[in-house]
């Protein structure tokens, strides 16, 4: 697995996101080039999946600005 931060989103992604109860399939986890975690201090083990797809999207247009 990656740190978000050190992904590179200035180049052409495709960013998967799976169910918060199912994950994605195995199958296309296989196939991925990357397994990025978004790292987080403290007691929290995990964040919903809407508020996980704005942290990346967010990141991916920070780094194309930059």
């Amino acid at each position: 697995r990656k740190n978000i931060w050190e992904s590179d989103f200035k180049v052409p992604v495709a960013i998967m996101m799976g169910s918060e109860e199912d994950g994605i399939s195995e199958a296309y986890l296989k196939r991925s080039d990357e397994h990025l975690l978004i790292p987080m201090p403290g007691d929290i083990d995990s964040l919903n999946v809407s508020v996980t797809t704005a942290i990346v999207v967010f990141e991916a247009i920070r780094q194309r600005r930059s």
